[in-house]
C-alpha cells in the first residue's frame, strides 16, 4: 500500500501512477510515497534532489589521479611513456567485478524489477494506451497515467464460462515463496456432482412428479362420466337393490338393510376398465326434490376405496353437506377398476327410517 505525496490518496503496492490526480508514485520502501513527473508533481524540475531523483556520483578519471601512469609534469616536456603490454581478455567463464563494489560511498547499481500487470477482469477499466486493466474508481492509468475517461469496461462471461474457468495462476514476487502446488481438482466433476444429484432428487420424487403432472392434466383437460358395468351392495332392502345407486336416475335410491343409519353398508361398482378417475358425483337422500329429500335418513360422511389395476389401493373420506342435490368430490386415481362406497355417519336417522343413495357418478379423463 503506498500514498500519493500530491493528493494523499491510497494505491495499491506495483502502481506506477496514482488513480487520482495521475502523479508518478516513486515507492521508497517506507509506504510514503512522492509524486514526482507525473500530471500532479507541480514545481518539481528535472535534476532537483528534492523531486525524488538521486544525483549521479562523479567518476574519476585515472589521468587525473596523482601518481597515474601517463600524467605529464607540471611545465615540461613530456616523459617518455613506458607502455605496458595490453592483458589478454579473459575468459568467459570469469565474473567481472561489479563498477563501485568495494569503494567507499559508491553504491553497486540495483537491479530494475519491473512491476508484472495482470490481464484485465472483469469490471475493470482497459487502459486504451497500455491495456492494463484499472479499477472502476480510478481516473488515470496505475501504469502509464493516461487518462481513463473513454477507457472501455471488460464485460462479465457467461454463466457457463465461469462455471468451467480455471482461477488464473498467482505469481510469486520477489522474496515470496511460491505457493505449493496442491491437488488440482478436474474441471469437470463439479457439473458431474451436480448432475448426479439433480438425478437423485428426480428418482427420490419421481412419484410427486407424476402426480404433478396427472394433476394438472386433470385441471386442464376434458372429463366424461364412466359407467360401472356391475355393482355389487352388502346389503339391501325389499324394491331398493344396490343397482339403483348407477342406473341414471335420481328419483329411486339405494337402501341398506339393518340399522337406520347404513353405517358399515358399501357398494361396490365395477368399471369397464382401468381409466383415469377423476371426479365422484353423489345424490344423497330419497331424491333431490327437497320435499322427498328430507323423507329418508342421508349419509354424511363416505370413504371411497378405489382399487388401480395393479391391486393399489387409494382411500380418501368424504364429507356430505345435508342439502338436496348433486355434490362433487375430486377423486384422481389412474388406472382405476374398481371403487367401493362404505357408509361412515348419516342425517336423519332414526326409527321408521332407513338410508337413502339416490346416485352415484363416476367421471375419467378423456
Amino acid at each position: 500500500m503506498v500514498t500519493c505525496g500530491v493528493c494523499g490518496t491510497r494505491g495499491g503496492s506495483g502502481e506506477e501512477f496514482c488513480g487520482s490526480c495521475g502523479a508518478f508514485l516513486e515507492d521508497d520502501g517506507s509506504g510514503a510515497v512522492a509524486g514526482a513527473g507525473g500530471a500532479g508533481a507541480a514545481g518539481a524540475r528535472p535534476g532537483d534532489p528534492a523531486a525524488g531523483a538521486r544525483p549521479p556520483a562523479p567518476a574519476v578519471r585515472p589521468a587525473e589521479r596523482p601518481g597515474a601512469a601517463g600524467a605529464q609534469p607540471e611545465g615540461g616536456a613530456p616523459a617518455p611513456r613506458n607502455v605496458p603490454p595490453r592483458p589478454e581478455r579473459p575468459p568467459a567463464d570469469v565474473v567481472q567485478p561489479q563498477i563501485g563494489a568495494g569503494r567507499p560511498g559508491v553504491q553497486p547499481p540495483q537491479p530494475v524489477v519491473e512491476p508484472v500487470f495482470e490481464a484485465p477482469r472483469p469490471g475493470e477499466l482497459v487502459c486504451g494506451q497500455c491495456g492494463v486493466g484499472n479499477q472502476a474508481v480510478r481516473r488515470y492509468c496505475r501504469r502509464c497515467g493516461e487518462l481513463l475517461a473513454d477507457a472501455v469496461v471488460v464485460p462479465q462471461p457467461p454463466w457457463w464460462r465461469r462455471v468451467f474457468a480455471r482461477k488464473p495462476k498467482v505469481q510469486a514476487r520477489a522474496g515470496e515463496r511460491p505457493v505449493r502446488r496442491q491437488w488440482r481438482r478436474p474441471r469437470f466433476v463439479l457439473p458431474v456432482l451436480v448432475l448426479l444429484a439433480l438425478v437423485a432428487v428426480g428418482y427420490a420424487l419421481r412419484g410427486e412428479a407424476g402426480r404433478a403432472v396427472e394433476a394438472v392434466r386433470d385441471r386442464t383437460g376434458k372429463t366424461e362420466q364412466v359407467h360401472a358395468v356391475r355393482v355389487t351392495a352388502s346389503s339391501a332392502l325389499a324394491g331398493h337393490p344396490g343397482g339403483l345407486a348407477v342406473d341414471g336416475t335420481t328419483d329411486r335410491y339405494w337402501a341398506p338393510a339393518g340399522v337406520s343409519s347404513g353405517e358399515g353398508q358399501f357398494l361396490d361398482a365395477v368399471l369397464g376398465g382401468p381409466v383415469r378417475l377423476t371426479d365422484l358425483v353423489v345424490y344423497g337422500g330419497a331424491s333431490p326434490v327437497a320435499e322427498k329429500y328430507l323423507t329418508q335418513a342421508r349419509p354424511a360422511a363416505l370413504r371411497v376405496t378405489v382399487t388401480s389395476a395393479d391391486g393399489g389401493l387409494t382411500v380418501k373420506d368424504l364429507r356430505l353437506a345435508d342439502a338436496a342435490g348433486k355434490q362433487t368430490f375430486h377423486v384422481p386415481v389412474s388406472d382405476a377398476v374398481r371403487v367401493r362406497v362404505a357408509v361412515l355417519a348419516a342425517y336423519g336417522a332414526g326409527p321408521g327410517r332407513h338410508l337413502a343413495l339416490a346416485e352415484l357418478e363416476f367421471f375419467k379423463r378423456r
